[in-house]
This record gives structure tokens, sequence and C-alpha cells, in this order.
């Protein structure tokens, strides 16, 4: 969650719930009544009733003035991706209050939280999921509102909070090994790309032991002899090879006048870009380092710390002239790690701008292309 510079506090409103208007239309018509037919016990019962509102007031404003309530920081989160939001109500004064809180951030449905006589000086925090549809930041007030203690008025003050949650482009499903042999298969000539192949095929012939048959197993892994003995399929488990660190760089390419299918193909390439860099940090347990083209790279050696390198993806617009990251700029890993270039466009100039300006060459993937390994989200 991001911090921007504090709104301006707003000021408690009230307005009349539902019940309230029904309460003020039936007093307004027993005292019609009564002050017609002049029936002065039941007019007293009506200005009862009347000052029974002007009570509610009074009440439900000092409870919505005396909380506080501030959104919880949490880190980035995915589109589709259910998060922990919460909300943290204050009591400043030394009574106890009942508030209800709404966070309002996102649209659609709000969470809201019903906190009952919170003592004085004491705070709750209050979470619930919620998921995001869409990439952005999103930003929203937390409204406290009061009925106490009849509900025929409420009092709403939007708290003082100035947090924003980032949300990062829907993740796909990627099979890890297989993109990482279309790294390895496209690659070329690299030096990287040669010694991991000579490792992989090397540690082919390290058993780890053996396990029992899984849908997909190839037949040429099955151990025949555990099989005879166990009267079940059985087959031989390696050990992998080490994968190397993933240099994964983004072009956020729009036209100057961008059609619905060239922000579709935007949206599309943003969310294989975070697939491609989750895959391979939790597959792999290897550092990844992202670049979004136009901004400075970051790297990741954790899950908490590859959000926030992700987070230019949220922020990305779309350009027609992208700008390369330097080779010093992505740091002195650049020739050992496998360096992965996604494009919003098929077959992009971009890859021959980015090899001259790092001076190593890119496997270039591009979401319209629709690789093998890759299954987009719904």
């Amino acid at each position: 969650m991001r911090r921007t510079e504090a709104p301006a506090p707003q000021p408690a409103r009230l307005r009349f719930t539902a019940l309230g208007l029904g309460w003020v239309t039936v007093a307004a018509f027993v005292g019609a009544v009564s002050w017609y037919k002049s029936i002065n016990l039941v007019l007293i019962v009506v200005y009862a009733m009347v000052g029974m509102l002007f009570v509610n007031a009074y009440f439900a404003r000092r409870a919505a003035r005396r909380a506080d309530a501030a959104r919880v920081p949490i880190p980035p989160v995915f589109a589709g991706e259910r998060a922990e939001c919460g909300v943290t109500v204050r009591n400043r004064s030394r009574f106890p209050v009942t508030v209800t809180a709404e966070d309002r951030a996102g649209g659609g449905a709000a969470n809201t939280f019903f906190v009952y006589r919170l003592p004085g000086g004491h705070e709750l925090t209050c979470t619930a999921a919620k998921e995001f549809a869409r990439r952005g930041r999103v930003k929203g007030p937390v409204a406290l509102t009061s009925a106490v203690p009849f509900g025929f008025l409420e009092c709403e003050r939007l708290a003082d909070t100035d947090g924003e949650i980032v949300v990062l482009p829907q993740l796909g499903v990627a099979d890890a090994d297989g993109l990482r042999r279309w790294v390895l298969r496209y690659a070329g000539g690299d030096g990287w790309a040669k010694r991991v192949q000579r490792r992989a095929s090397a540690d082919a012939a390290e058993v780890r032991g053996v396990r029992e048959y899984r849908t997909g197993d190839a037949l040429r892994d099955i151990h025949w002899r555990s099989t005879a003995r166990r009267g079940e399929p059985m087959v031989r488990e390696y050990d992998k090879s080490p994968s190397p660190e993933l240099v994964l760089v983004v072009e956020p390419w729009l036209p100057a006048n961008p059609t619905d299918a060239d922000r579709a193909n935007l949206e599309a390439a943003l969310s294989l870009a975070a697939t491609v860099a989750v895959s391979w940090r939790r597959a792999f347990d290897v550092p990844v380092t992202v670049a979004v083209a136009g901004g400075a790279p970051a790297t990741a050696s954790s899950e908490e710390d590859l959000r926030e390198a992700l987070t230019p993806l949220a922020d990305a617009q779309g350009t027609p002239n992208p700008e390369p990251p330097s080779a010093d700029a992505l740091g002195r890993k650049l020739g050992t790690s496998a360096r992965v270039l996604i494009s919003s466009r098929a077959h992009t100039p971009f890859a021959a701008v980015l090899a001259r300006a790092t001076g190593k060459p890119f496997v270039t993937a591009s979401a319209a292309e629709r690789p093998a390994w890759y299954q987009p989200p719904a």
C-alpha cells in the first residue's frame, strides 16, 4: 500500500435512515390530526417523538466525532486475488462508542464492520477478504457512521485516511518447467544456456529416489524393479538442476490512437509478464529482475519483494515509443541470467533495440502468440 498526500478532513453529515423517515411521517401525520382535533395529550406524544430525533442526532454526531479510522496497509495484491483488507477503528475519547466503519476503496461492495461499545482510548482492527477486478491503484475513503441510540438519524464522517492499495495484473497459469525449456530452446548460443543444458543432462543421472506414478510422468522414468516389488507403477525422481536468475523486460506498447484490441493486448501482456515472474520465482527460488520500459529495474529475492518489483505493472499506461533499459541498469548478472522480453505486440522491433542497448539478446514472448506453456486468466 502506498501513501499519498492526506485529504482534507471531511465534516460530519446527518441524514435520515429509512426508520427515521417512517418515524417522521408518523409523527407528522399524528401531529396534524391531533392539532386539527385539538387533542393536546396526543400532541405531547408527538413532541416527545420529535425530541427523540434531536436526542438521536446529538448522540450519533458525538459518537462519529469521537472515533477515528485508518485503512490497514497491505502489500500489493493481484487482480482476482482474495486479499485481507482491514480497518483500524480508534476511540479518541474516554467514553465507549458504537460506530460502523465502511471501507469504500475500489468501488463495488464495501467492507463494513460494526464496532459495538469500543472502550475509551482503545482501538480495534477488523479485516475481511476482498477481491479487485482490475489492476491499478485503488483509493477510497473509510466512512464512520453512527445511528445510536434510536437509529432514526445517521451521522457519517469520512475518516482522514490516505492509504491506497496497489493492484497488480491478474495472474494466469504457467508451466514453470515448460517455460524454462522454452527459454533454453530459444536462447540461441548463449553461454548460460549451454551450461544449464549440460548441467541438466548430468543431473538426470542423479536419482533422488522413487515415488508413485502420477499422470503425465514419462514412461522412461518408470523403475521396473520397484514396480514389480510394490505391485504398482513407481517412477524415478530426479534432483532438479539449478536454474538461472531471470531478467524480465516488459514493453507496454500502445499506438498513438489505440483501439480496444490494442488495450486488451496490453492488459494481456502485463498479465503474462506477472505470471512469468511469479512462476519463475516460486518454481526455481532465484532472484528475478523486473524492468518496465522507461522505468528503473527492481530485483526481488522473495515473494514480498517481487510484488513490490511488479508495482510498475499496475501503473503501466502504454506508450508508442518505449525506452529500453541500459545494461548498467539491469546489473552485472545480465550475461548469466535468463533474459525474457514480454511485449504487447507480436514481432516487436523493441527486441532489436533492447539487444543493442544491453549487448545481449532476449527471448521474446507476446500474449497474442499464446505460448504453449501459458494459460491466460479467465
